[in-house]
Protein backbone atom coordinates (compact mmCIF):
# COMPACT_ATOMS: atom_id res chain seq x y z
CA UNK A 1 0.00 0.00 0.00
CA UNK A 2 1.35 3.43 -0.98
CA UNK A 3 1.78 5.97 1.81
CA UNK A 4 -0.34 9.11 1.61
CA UNK A 5 2.80 11.07 2.52
CA UNK A 6 6.46 10.19 2.71
CA UNK A 7 9.05 12.78 3.73
CA UNK A 8 12.69 11.62 3.70
CA UNK A 9 15.60 13.45 5.33
CA UNK A 10 14.00 16.90 5.21
CA UNK A 11 16.32 19.78 6.09
CA UNK A 12 15.45 23.47 5.93
CA UNK A 13 18.14 26.12 6.38
CA UNK A 14 17.55 29.87 6.74
CA UNK A 15 20.91 31.60 6.37
CA UNK A 16 23.01 30.05 9.14
CA UNK A 17 20.01 28.62 11.02
CA UNK A 18 18.92 25.03 10.52
CA UNK A 19 15.22 25.10 11.37
CA UNK A 20 14.53 21.47 10.37
CA UNK A 21 17.39 19.00 10.59
CA UNK A 22 17.22 15.69 8.69
CA UNK A 23 13.64 14.77 9.65
CA UNK A 24 11.88 11.76 8.09
CA UNK A 25 8.19 10.98 8.51
CA UNK A 26 5.52 8.94 6.78
CA UNK A 27 1.73 8.81 6.96
CA UNK A 28 -0.09 5.77 5.64
CA UNK A 29 -3.35 5.82 3.72
CA UNK A 30 -6.24 6.81 6.01
CA UNK A 31 -3.81 7.10 8.95
CA UNK A 32 -3.98 9.83 11.59
CA UNK A 33 -0.52 10.95 12.73
CA UNK A 34 0.47 13.79 15.06
CA UNK A 35 3.59 15.96 15.06
CA UNK A 36 4.25 17.56 18.44
CA UNK A 37 6.98 19.58 20.09
CA UNK A 38 7.58 22.83 21.97
CA UNK A 39 7.23 26.23 20.33
CA UNK A 40 10.10 26.84 17.94
CA UNK A 41 10.73 23.14 17.37
CA UNK A 42 10.28 23.52 13.59
CA UNK A 43 6.84 21.96 13.19
CA UNK A 44 5.25 24.65 11.02
CA UNK A 45 8.44 25.01 8.98
CA UNK A 46 8.27 21.26 8.35
CA UNK A 47 4.64 21.65 7.21
CA UNK A 48 5.76 24.40 4.85
CA UNK A 49 8.35 22.05 3.36
CA UNK A 50 5.71 19.38 2.79
CA UNK A 51 3.20 21.69 1.11
CA UNK A 52 5.50 23.79 -1.07
CA UNK A 53 5.03 26.99 0.94
CA UNK A 54 8.73 26.94 1.85
CA UNK A 55 10.51 24.14 -0.05
CA UNK A 56 13.07 22.03 1.80
CA UNK A 57 16.76 22.79 1.35
CA UNK A 58 17.43 19.06 1.02
CA UNK A 59 15.34 15.91 1.19
CA UNK A 60 12.41 14.48 -0.76
CA UNK A 61 8.63 14.59 -0.36
CA UNK A 62 6.26 12.09 -1.98
CA UNK A 63 2.47 12.44 -2.00
CA UNK A 64 0.68 9.22 -2.80
CA UNK A 65 3.96 7.85 -4.14
CA UNK A 66 4.54 10.80 -6.49
CA UNK A 67 7.66 12.85 -5.80
CA UNK A 68 7.32 16.61 -5.44
CA UNK A 69 9.94 18.17 -7.71
CA UNK A 70 12.13 21.00 -6.50
CA UNK A 71 10.58 24.48 -6.67
CA UNK A 72 7.09 23.16 -7.41
CA UNK A 73 4.57 25.93 -6.69
CA UNK A 74 2.34 25.42 -3.66
CA UNK A 75 -0.84 25.26 -5.75
CA UNK A 76 0.72 22.53 -7.90
CA UNK A 77 1.69 20.59 -4.78
CA UNK A 78 -1.93 20.91 -3.61
CA UNK A 79 -3.12 19.42 -6.88
CA UNK A 80 -0.96 16.37 -6.14
CA UNK A 81 -3.18 15.60 -3.17
CA UNK A 82 -2.12 17.53 -0.09
CA UNK A 83 -4.09 20.27 1.65
CA UNK A 84 -3.51 22.23 4.83
CA UNK A 85 -4.79 24.71 7.37
CA UNK A 86 -2.72 27.35 9.15
CA UNK A 87 -2.18 28.42 12.76
CA UNK A 88 -3.88 31.71 11.95
CA UNK A 89 -7.15 31.23 10.08
CA UNK A 90 -6.78 32.21 6.43
CA UNK A 91 -10.30 32.34 5.11
CA UNK A 92 -11.44 34.99 2.64
CA UNK A 93 -13.24 36.86 5.38
CA UNK A 94 -15.38 39.09 3.13
CA UNK A 95 -16.58 36.20 0.99
CA UNK A 96 -19.39 33.91 2.05
CA UNK A 97 -18.76 30.48 3.51
CA UNK A 98 -20.10 28.96 0.28
CA UNK A 99 -17.76 31.08 -1.86
CA UNK A 100 -14.76 30.00 0.25
CA UNK A 101 -15.55 26.35 -0.43
CA UNK A 102 -16.25 26.99 -4.13
CA UNK A 103 -12.79 28.49 -4.53
CA UNK A 104 -11.26 25.29 -3.19
CA UNK A 105 -13.34 23.17 -5.57
CA UNK A 106 -11.73 24.84 -8.59
CA UNK A 107 -8.76 22.57 -7.80
CA UNK A 108 -10.69 19.73 -9.48
CA UNK A 109 -13.45 21.38 -11.54
CA UNK A 110 -11.84 22.97 -14.58
CA UNK A 111 -13.01 24.21 -17.96
CA UNK A 112 -10.92 25.15 -20.96
CA UNK A 113 -10.40 28.77 -21.90
CA UNK A 114 -12.98 28.98 -24.69
CA UNK A 115 -15.69 27.24 -22.67
CA UNK A 116 -15.21 29.72 -19.84
CA UNK A 117 -14.94 32.85 -22.00
CA UNK A 118 -17.87 31.99 -24.25
CA UNK A 119 -19.99 30.67 -21.39
CA UNK A 120 -20.79 27.48 -23.27
CA UNK A 121 -23.27 24.97 -21.76
CA UNK A 122 -20.44 22.92 -20.27
CA UNK A 123 -19.40 25.98 -18.23
CA UNK A 124 -22.80 26.24 -16.54
CA UNK A 125 -22.89 22.48 -15.90
CA UNK A 126 -19.55 22.75 -14.14
CA UNK A 127 -20.77 25.72 -12.09
CA UNK A 128 -23.86 23.79 -11.03
CA UNK A 129 -21.83 20.70 -10.12
CA UNK A 130 -19.43 22.78 -8.03
CA UNK A 131 -22.21 24.51 -6.13
CA UNK A 132 -24.01 21.23 -5.51
CA UNK A 133 -20.83 19.64 -4.14
CA UNK A 134 -20.05 22.66 -1.96
CA UNK A 135 -23.53 22.62 -0.44
CA UNK A 136 -23.26 18.88 0.21
CA UNK A 137 -20.05 19.39 2.17
CA UNK A 138 -21.45 22.31 4.14
CA UNK A 139 -24.57 20.34 5.01
CA UNK A 140 -22.49 17.33 6.01
CA UNK A 141 -20.55 19.45 8.51
CA UNK A 142 -23.54 21.41 9.87
CA UNK A 143 -22.63 24.64 8.09
CA UNK A 144 -25.70 24.80 5.87
CA UNK A 145 -27.33 27.55 7.95
CA UNK A 146 -24.33 29.89 7.62
CA UNK A 147 -23.34 29.21 4.01
CA UNK A 148 -24.29 32.73 2.87
CA UNK A 149 -22.72 34.52 5.86
CA UNK A 150 -19.38 36.32 5.40
CA UNK A 151 -16.79 33.87 6.71
CA UNK A 152 -15.14 36.51 8.86
CA UNK A 153 -18.38 37.22 10.75
CA UNK A 154 -18.62 33.72 12.24
CA UNK A 155 -17.47 32.57 15.70
CA UNK A 156 -13.87 31.41 15.90
CA UNK A 157 -14.68 27.70 16.22
CA UNK A 158 -17.03 27.85 13.24
CA UNK A 159 -14.39 29.57 11.14
CA UNK A 160 -12.00 26.72 11.97
CA UNK A 161 -14.61 24.24 10.79
CA UNK A 162 -15.06 26.16 7.53
CA UNK A 163 -11.31 26.18 6.98
CA UNK A 164 -11.11 22.41 7.41
CA UNK A 165 -14.10 21.83 5.10
CA UNK A 166 -12.45 24.09 2.52
CA UNK A 167 -9.30 21.94 2.75
CA UNK A 168 -11.45 18.84 2.34
CA UNK A 169 -13.05 20.32 -0.79
CA UNK A 170 -9.74 20.02 -2.67
CA UNK A 171 -10.19 16.23 -2.45
CA UNK A 172 -6.76 15.57 -0.94
CA UNK A 173 -5.04 12.31 -0.08
CA UNK A 174 -3.83 13.95 3.14
CA UNK A 175 -4.78 17.03 5.15
CA UNK A 176 -2.19 18.80 7.31
CA UNK A 177 -3.78 20.61 10.26
CA UNK A 178 -1.62 23.22 11.98
CA UNK A 179 -2.82 23.71 15.58
CA UNK A 180 -6.53 23.58 14.74
CA UNK A 181 -7.59 23.62 18.42
CA UNK A 182 -5.66 26.80 19.27
CA UNK A 183 -7.94 29.36 20.91
CA UNK A 184 -10.89 26.99 21.22
CA UNK A 185 -13.00 26.39 24.30
CA UNK A 186 -13.59 22.79 25.53
CA UNK A 187 -16.90 22.44 23.67
CA UNK A 188 -15.37 23.65 20.40
CA UNK A 189 -12.39 21.31 20.91
CA UNK A 190 -14.73 18.35 21.39
CA UNK A 191 -16.53 19.24 18.14
CA UNK A 192 -13.19 19.58 16.37
CA UNK A 193 -12.06 16.18 17.62
CA UNK A 194 -15.15 14.55 16.11
CA UNK A 195 -14.66 16.44 12.83
CA UNK A 196 -11.03 15.35 12.47
CA UNK A 197 -11.96 11.74 13.15
CA UNK A 198 -14.62 11.93 10.43
CA UNK A 199 -12.02 13.02 7.87
CA UNK A 200 -10.30 9.72 8.47
CA UNK A 201 -13.18 7.32 9.02
CA UNK A 202 -15.88 8.67 6.66
CA UNK A 203 -13.83 10.35 3.94
CA UNK A 204 -10.83 8.01 3.99
CA UNK A 205 -8.33 10.86 4.16
CA UNK A 206 -5.02 10.68 5.99
CA UNK A 207 -4.39 13.41 8.56
CA UNK A 208 -1.13 14.93 9.82
CA UNK A 209 -1.83 17.00 12.91
CA UNK A 210 0.28 19.63 14.70
CA UNK A 211 -1.26 20.31 18.08
CA UNK A 212 -0.35 21.46 21.60
CA UNK A 213 -3.51 20.03 23.16
CA UNK A 214 -2.13 16.71 24.37
CA UNK A 215 -5.53 15.33 25.30
CA UNK A 216 -6.70 15.80 21.71
CA UNK A 217 -3.49 14.29 20.33
CA UNK A 218 -3.59 11.24 22.57
CA UNK A 219 -7.26 10.63 21.77
CA UNK A 220 -6.83 10.89 18.00
CA UNK A 221 -3.34 9.93 16.89
CA UNK A 222 -2.35 6.41 15.89
CA UNK A 223 1.31 7.40 15.84
CA UNK A 224 3.20 10.47 17.07
CA UNK A 225 6.42 12.15 15.98
CA UNK A 226 8.17 14.53 18.38
CA UNK A 227 10.39 17.42 17.24
CA UNK A 228 12.79 19.36 19.43
CA UNK A 229 15.13 22.07 18.14
CA UNK A 230 14.44 21.02 14.57
CA UNK A 231 15.39 17.38 15.09
CA UNK A 232 13.33 14.23 15.46
CA UNK A 233 13.41 13.39 19.16
CA UNK A 234 11.08 10.38 19.23
CA UNK A 235 8.37 8.51 17.36
CA UNK A 236 5.89 5.85 18.36
CA UNK A 237 2.38 5.12 19.56
CA UNK A 238 0.69 7.47 22.06
CA UNK A 239 1.52 5.03 24.85
CA UNK A 240 5.18 4.86 23.84
CA UNK A 241 5.45 8.65 23.63
CA UNK A 242 3.79 9.13 27.01
CA UNK A 243 6.46 6.95 28.59
CA UNK A 244 9.47 8.16 26.62
CA UNK A 245 11.98 9.73 29.04
CA UNK A 246 13.53 11.95 26.36
CA UNK A 247 10.10 13.38 25.49
CA UNK A 248 9.16 13.88 29.13
CA UNK A 249 12.41 15.71 29.88
CA UNK A 250 12.78 17.77 26.71
CA UNK A 251 9.16 18.60 25.91
CA UNK A 252 6.92 17.92 28.85
CA UNK A 253 9.17 19.38 31.50
CA UNK A 254 9.91 16.35 33.58
CA UNK A 255 6.66 15.51 35.45
CA UNK A 256 4.06 16.80 33.07
CA UNK A 257 1.05 14.63 32.57
CA UNK A 258 0.89 13.71 28.90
Amino acid sequence: MTDALNADHITKVFGGLTAVDDVSLHVGEKELVALIGPNGAGKTTFFNCLTGVGPATTGTVKIGGQEVKKNTKAYKVAQMGISRTFQNIRLFSQLSVLENVLIALTNHYKENFLTAVLRLPAYYKTEEAMEERAKELLKDFDLEDVMYFPAGSLPYGTQRRVEIVRALATEPKIICLDEPAAGMNPEETADLTRLIKRLQTEYGIAVLLIEHDMSLVMNLAERIYVLAEGKLLAKGTPSEIQNDEAVINAYLGGGADV
